[in-house]
Formats: structure tokens, C-alpha cells, sequence
């Protein structure tokens, strides 16, 4: 049987809406990197693409394999706010701080010296993402265990994944361009956006106060096999973390060629990436609840298929985009590709916490940091391998990073590399949805189990 500190029925608004605003400095901090890291180190610090591509990939690895082990440490902690809450605050502090030292760069005379202050900077940054994530997504499964509120719950969470978009991609590029661009443009951003995460973070701990926790009702201990036969004893779990990888690989191609595609192929300026996400993020956060009544109505699965489609029409598009090619066609394609983006985080996010529910049906026992941090696990790492296979493949058709801060002309060859990275979305999704179609947890399989076990 599992202790709770306290009991709801159903979660207020003002709970949802709190423990949402946690996703949005984390979206903030974790797009910012995504979208802009690759491009501000071989445009700007002067980085060779394939070095930039390593140093994101070492980062992000050494970001996955701490995840379980913070999953371990918040499943054994005992406070008086609860297992999870106590590292919202110390994640956030140090995203904040660590955000701020990725994107302003010492001037060094080594360039091994600015290359190790880089790779510090971005392990400091991954373990505050660690910190904070982690018991974050453990979250859910105890705050609530109907199967709808969930993803109504995780709405919430996408709508704030998308007001983070807005925060680092529209206001960021806004205010790098307005403070002169280059190294004093970044640095000027990350001070405003790593005050935002901070303070953000401190909202999302305070309005989370009497969330629904669960309490450790077993002395076992976790060790790293233990969790790799976690992962394979609960199927759909597994089903899930394939979906996540192949889905978030492609994304994170996406997101990190973009400013590339703006400023290389489509001749737009930095800038203009704010009112891209502009309107990719106001349709992600305006489909909300389309895709939670469709959901409900057909289903989670045949709601991934569709959203997958529309995802991948949008992306592709921007093979056959050119610098003659009026704004309208740019904000048309961001439309789609968020309400495409909204379908797909929702639905890949609500079937976290079932999962687990599944596992505690099997075996009563209460372990969600330990599959929240697989779960963040396989999500980092999919953001590693992105970047770096972008890395690698602008490298190899022969991208010339900066010289000297300013920038290079680049091949017909080298910018096909950008064309290529729009593709991959497309295959990655088709894997995806393969991955969907073995996943086998419904409503009613979850109804089933909690009946057999009341």
C-alpha cells in the first residue's frame, strides 16, 4: 500500500497551472542551447563545427548518465516539502547561473583554454538541468491517478514547453540583435533569460506546495542494473523511451540547423527567428485543447499518428524554401510545424505517467524518480546525438566556422548540409510512429490493473 502526504480529488487550476511554469524555464534555458549554442560557437566564438558537435555530444552523455542517478536521490529524499520540490529551487538556481557562463565567452589567447571554459560551462549547465528535471517529471505520477488529468495536467506543460520557445527564441534574438549581435549580443541575452529561469523556477516551488506526493515505502536499493531490467520488465515504458529518441533525435536536428536555414538559405535576419517562434509557439500553446479533446475522443495513439504527419509535412517544406521566398510562406510553416509539435509533446508526455502507474500496479512499489530519470535519460540523449550528427554533417560537406569572429562564405555544398537536416525529421518521425504501434498500455489495461489491485 502507498502512504501520501495528502489527498486531492482533483488537482486546482492554480496547481496545474504552477507545476506547468516549471517547463517553462526549463524550455527557456534547454531552446536557447538547442536552438542557438551550435551557431553562436562556429559563427561567433570561432569553434570548427565538428569540435562544436563534440563538446554538445560529451555534455549531453555525461547530462544522460546522471539522470538515473538523480531519479535514485529524489525517489530517498525525506523533507517536509516532499521528495521531488527541494531540487525545483537548487535546479533552477544553477541553470541560471550556469546559462549565463554558456553564453558569455572570455576573451582567452588559448583556444584549448576557451574550449575547456565551453565544456565546463555546458557540464555545469547539464547538471542543473539534472537537478531540476528530474524530480520535476517524477511529479505527475503521484500528484494524480486518472489517466485524463494527466494529460490535461501535461497540457500545461506543453503550453509552458511553447512559452519558453517564446521567452528564448523570440525575446533572445530580439535582444541579441538590439545589444550589436556577436559575443556581446549573447552575453546580454543570457543575463536577462537566466534572471527569467531563476525566477521562474521560484514561482513554480512555492504554487507547488500542496501537490500530492507519495512517500518511499521500500529500502531497496537501485543500482544501475537494476534499472536497465526496470526498463526491459516494463514494456510499454520501453516502447515509450523508443518513441522519445527517435521522435526528439529528429527535433533536435531541426532546432539546432535553423538559424542556419534563416540566415544562410532564406537570407532573413537573426532576428526574425523571434517572430518564427512567434507563431510556432502561439499555435502549439492555441491547440492545447484540440489535442486533449482528441485525445479523449480517438484515442493518444491514432492523436501521434496525425500529429506526426503534419510535423513532418511542415518540416520538409523547408527543402523547397529560397531567399525570394515572402515572410508570409515563413510564418505559414511555423503554424504548422507547432501545431504538429503541440500534438506530438502532449501525447509522448501524457504516457509518461502511465507507465508508471503500470509499474506500480505490478509491484505496489513507488519509484517514479527512478523512470522519470531514464525517461530524461533517453530525451538528452537524443539532443546529443542531434547536434553532433549536425555537427558531423556540416563538417564533412565542408562548413568553414568563423574567422576571427566574422563570418565566411560558405559552398553550394555546404549548404546543402542545411536542406539535408530538414529531411531527417521526416524519417525520424516514420520511426517513431513504428515504435507507437507496439505500444499496447490503454485506459482501459490501466483501469484493469488498478481494479485487480484495490
Amino acid at each position: 500500500m502507498a502512504d501520501t502526504a495528502c489527498s486531492i480529488n482533483s488537482m486546482p487550476f492554480r496547481l496545474r497551472m504552477g507545476w506547468g511554469l516549471g517547463s517553462l524555464s526549463m524550455s527557456a534555458m534547454f531552446n536557447a542551447v538547442s536552438l542557438l549554442l551550435l551557431t553562436f560557437l562556429i559563427e561567433f566564438v570561432g569553434v570548427p563545427a565538428v569540435t562544436a558537435g563534440a563538446l554538445i555530444l560529451v555534455s549531453k552523455i555525461y547530462d544522460a548518465v546522471t539522470d538515473p542517478l538523480m531519479g535514485v536521490l529524489s525517489d530517498r529524499t525525506k523533507s517536509r516539502w516532499g521528495r521531488r520540490r527541494p531540487y525545483l529551487m537548487l535546479g533552477g538556481l544553477l541553470a541560471g547561473l550556469s546559462f549565463v557562463m554558456i553564453f558569455t565567452v572570455p576573451t582567452f589567447e588559448n583556444q584549448n583554454t576557451t574550449l575547456l571554459y565551453i565544456f565546463v560551462a555546458l557540464l555545469l549547465n547539464a547538471t542543473a538541468y539534472t537537478v531540476f528535471n528530474v524530480p520535476y517529471l517524477a511529479m505527475p505520477a503521484e500528484m494524480t491517478d486518472s489517466y485524463h488529468e494527466r494529460t490535461s495536467l501535461m497540457s500545461f506543460r506543453v503550453s509552458a514547453i511553447a512559452g519558453g520557445q517564446l521567452l528564448s527564441s523570440v525575446i533572445g534574438p530580439v535582444i541579441i540583435a538590439e545589444y550589436g549581435g556577436g559575443l556581446f549580443g549573447h552575453s546580454v541575452m543570457s543575463v536577462a533569460v537566466g534572471i527569467a529561469i531563476i525566477a521562474i523556477c521560484t514561482i513554480c516551488f512555492w504554487t507547488t506546495h500542496d501537490a500530492k506526493f507519495t512517500v518511499r515505502n521500500t529500502q531497496h536499493s537501485y543500482t544501475f542494473s537494476d534499472q536497465v531490467k526496470l526498463v526491459f520488465e516494463n514494456k510499454p515504458f520501453f516502447t515509450l523511451l523508443m518513441v522519445k529518441f527517435t521522435q526528439l533525435f529528429g527535433f533536435s536536428i531541426f532546432i539546432a540547423a535553423l538559424p542556419l536555414l534563416f540566415t544562410r538559405t532564406l537570407g532573413v535576419s537573426y532576428a526574425y527567428l523571434g517572430t518564427y517562434y512567434l507563431f510556432q509557439a502561439g499555435a502549439t500553446i492555441a491547440s492545447q485543447p484540440a489535442w486533449v479533446f482528441l485525445s479523449r475522443k480517438y484515442g493518444k495513439t491514432r492523436c501521434y499518428y496525425v500529429t506526426s504527419i503534419i510535423f513532418a509535412a511542415a518540416t520538409i517544406s523547408w527543402v523547397f524554401g529560397e531567399a525570394v521566398d515572402p515572410n508570409w510562406h515563413i510564418n505559414l510553416r511555423a503554424v504548422f510545424t507547432g501545431l504538429g509539435a503541440g500534438g506530438l509533446l502532449l501525447i509522448g508526455q501524457s504516457l509518461l505517467p502511465d507507465t508508471i502507474e503500470h509499474d506500480f500496479q505490478r509491484t505496489g512499489l513507488r519509484r517514479e524518480g527512478v523512470f522519470a530519470g531514464v525517461y530524461t535519460t533517453v530525451e538528452k540523449m537524443s539532443f546529443a546525438f542531434g547536434p553532433a550528427l549536425l555537427g558531423i554533417l556540416l563538417g564533412t560537406m565542408g562548413w568553414v566556422e568563423a574567422q576571427g569572429g566574422v563570418q565566411v562564405e560558405q559552398s553550394s555544398q555546404a549548404l546543402m548540409a542545411i536542406d539535408i537536416a530538414m529531411i531527417i525529421p521526416t524519417v525520424t518521425l516514420a520511426l517513431s510512429c513504428y515504435c507507437l504501434s507496439r505500444y499496447s498500455l490503454t485506459e482501459s489495461a490501466l483501469r484493469d490493473g488498478a481494479a485487480a489491485n484495490s
